[in-house]
């Protein structure tokens, strides 16, 4: 079932906007014959030009400066042109070669049948520092019975005008679709920026199929000028259905979506008065694969599926030589491990772990029939990440400067996850020329490695010669913490924090002292109390251990270290909706969202359908409702409808 589209904007009101033109003819190269419906588009900007019969094209609204020229006609080689407009009117003349492709191979014509395409929706069309870009992404598949066999990963970056990534974030993919926010931190240059989403897979076919999408981000004080809109053009009454035709301030509102089929949507509600509507693609117009992408090779066959967190690394010995060894891997919270064989150069990969944010996994190494253990690291391999090399260019639309910043947020409407925070202004004195001097605050007890029995590990060597020090190796791996802290919380760690070197160590303090050889130390502090000179990991005492000079297998405390950091995803952000019926709400602060709702997972309901509500804010004007996705059948949805709201 097909939804029906609305636009909102004129096509023809794109020239009101621009500064810029650009006209010239297309032509056959080898026989300079006009080449009819060619289409030309700015990279990284929701304009479109096509070629009449006689070849001939005109594309006003362009920014000055740099920007790319892509030109594509079917059975012809696209071209991509970089061009700096300073004049007015520019005209060039592109000729296009017919497209020679090579026979693809077996593997290739079956690689080309796990395509993918991502496209990537947000809230609002521009944005201003400070604010949080609220997205919601979904994935297109040449062959729809090989999605539960592709990515499970999506990166997705903002990059500024120097091709620099200035934000990166990793998103769980599944069942082809994924959501994520990003926030953007408040000394960010205004301009445009690109915000370019892949997975890793997709660059087996080439940086050219990865989704580009351009985020102005705007001076404070600086307006986007409304330009000319359709008003006799349809609205979607009959598909998105309202409660009444006008609400008012701080009023629920009741949306249903009567005829939308089974699918995946997205909703935003943006104040116009804030959020002036500009020029951009929706999801119907970059759904569909480009015709004729089955029969282009790919360009490498060099990167897999992933299925989750990826890393790849290398066991290596304390003479730094690769070697193959059985490989135990713990995760921190020792909620996972893993167990394999690294290849005879000591090289491994994992593939498909799933956490959030970073965290620390654990190791051990063994080795020979007996099973011995064996000492030395494990070194990440640097990933080869796909470099953006981007012509940004300018705005596609005019701005004017304003007095007074454009937008407001309700400090009651931030994100949970997020704290405001009183400022606190710390005053220290610097400690000169102290590398090693012991726990700061002094410890308890100092204790020197020669007067402990030597059973390899320092572990084994602690038991029983520490007063008030618990080891419980009864359990796997063993439990290490002072009496003070047994009482402590259930649900938090009680261990002591570890210092190698005066460098803290994260993950298990049991693990940690295990693997380090007794041979290697100098002394170990003690210090059982409350350290507030750590923070909140001083809180069950200090286990420090200073290593001889010169005796250490490897020359950083990290590297004695059995333990590496991985990113995982990026953890997703609420959106907060207020509601006003609720005696608990805050009521007393102004309310001026330029987002009023975003939903990146609306909700069915078999008797009513899709719907939602949300509560107006304390500015009257029109607001607009704007729901995108894509229904079971994979067929795109774009519907938008504004309602009215009154004093």
């Amino acid at each position: 079932m097909l939804i029906r589209i609305f636009f909102w904007l004129l096509v023809t009101a794109y020239a009101a906007v621009g500064q810029i033109q650009v006209k010239g003819r297309v032509v056959d190269a080898a026989t300079q014959k006009p080449i009819a419906h060619a289409h030309i588009q700015p990279l990284y900007i929701p304009l479109e030009a096509v070629t009449n019969s006689v070849g001939v094209f005109d594309l006003p609204g362009l920014p000055a400066g740099e920007l790319e020229l892509k030109v594509t006609s079917p059975g012809y080689a696209f071209v991509t042109l970089k061009v700096n407009l300073k004049n007015p009117v520019n005209v060039i003349t592109v000729k296009l070669e017919e497209e020679q492709l090579p026979a693809l191979t077996s593997f290739q014509a079956e690689l080309n049948l796990y395509r993918e395409k991502i496209f990537v929706t947000t809230d609002k069309p521009y944005y201003y520092p400070g604010e949080i870009i609220w997205m919601k992404g979904f994935v297109n598949y040449i062959d729809l019975s090989k999605r539960d066999s592709l990515s499970r990963v999506v990166y997705v970056e903002l990059v500024d005008k120097k091709s620099k990534i200035k934000i990166r974030h990793i998103l769980s993919l599944d069942s082809g679709r994924l959501a994520g926010s990003m926030i953007i931190p408040n000394k960010l240059p205004d301009g445009n920026y690109v915000l370019r989403a892949y997975s890793r897979f997709m660059y087996n076919f080439g940086a050219d199929q990865f989704f580009y999408k351009s985020i102005p981000i705007l001076k404070t004080s600086e307006r986007v000028l409304p330009i000319a809109i359709n008003e006799d053009a349809p609205t979607a009454t009959n598909e998105i259905v309202t409660s009444k035709n006008g609400y008012g301030l701080r009023e629920r509102a009741e949306v249903l979506l009567p005829k939308l089929p089974k699918g995946n949507y997205a909703v935003s509600v943006t104040d116009l008065n804030q959020v002036v509507p500009i020029p951009q693609q929706n999801i119907t117009q970059c759904w569909n694969f480009e015709p004729g992408l089955a029969k282009v090779p790919p360009v490498a066959i060099d990167q897999i599926v992933e299925k989750g967190v990826r890393f790849t690394g290398q066991f290596v010995s304390e003479y730094r030589t690769g070697k193959q060894v059985v490989l135990s891997l713990f995760k921190q919270d020792l909620t996972e491990a893993l167990e394999f064989t690294t290849d005879e150069k000591g090289w491994f990969q994992v593939n498909g772990l799933k956490f959030y944010d970073s965290i620390s996994y654990f190791y051990k190494a063994k080795r020979g029939k007996k099973g011995n253990e064996f000492f030395g690291r494990v070194q990440l391999a640097q990933e080869n990440e796909p470099v953006p090399q981007l012509v940004v260019p300018g705005y596609w639309f005019i701005t004017e400067s304003a007095q007074g910043s454009q937008r407001m947020l309700a400090t009651y409407l931030a994100p949970p996850e997020v704290k405001m925070l009183e400022e606190v202004e710390v005053r220290a004195s610097r400690i000169e020329n102290s590398p090693y001097k012991g726990i700061r605050g002094g410890a308890d007890k100092v204790v020197k490695a020669e007067s402990l029995l030597n059973f390899g590990n320092l572990l084994l060597s602690l038991q029983g010669k520490i007063p008030g020090l618990t080891i419980n190796c009864a359990v796997a791996p063993c439990e290490v913490r002072f009496s003070r802290a047994a009482g402590g919380s259930i649900s938090a760690s009680t261990e002591p924090l570890v210092l190698i070197n005066d460098t803290p160590v994260g993950g298990s303090a049991g693990v940690t002292l295990q693997n380090i050889d007794i041979n290697m130390v100098e002394r170990i502090e003690f210090s059982g109390r409350v350290n507030v000179l750590y923070g909140d990991q001083g809180r069950n005492g200090i286990i420090a251990v200073y290593l001889k000079e010169g005796f250490t297998r490897f020359s950083r405390p990290e590297d004695i270290t059995p333990s590496f950091e991985l990113m995982g995803f990026t953890r997703p952000m609420n959106f907060v909706n207020p509601d006003y019926n609720n005696p608990l709400q805050e009521k007393s602060i102004t309310d001026y969202r330029s987002t009023l709702y975003w939903n990146p997972e609306l909700a069915y309901s078999p008797v009513t359908g899709y719907g939602f509500s949300f509560f107006t804010s304390d500015m009257p004007g029109k607001f607009r409702i704007v729901v995108q996705g894509v229904t079971h059948q994979n067929e795109p949805v774009y519907l938008e409808r504004t309602i009215q709201v009154s004093d």
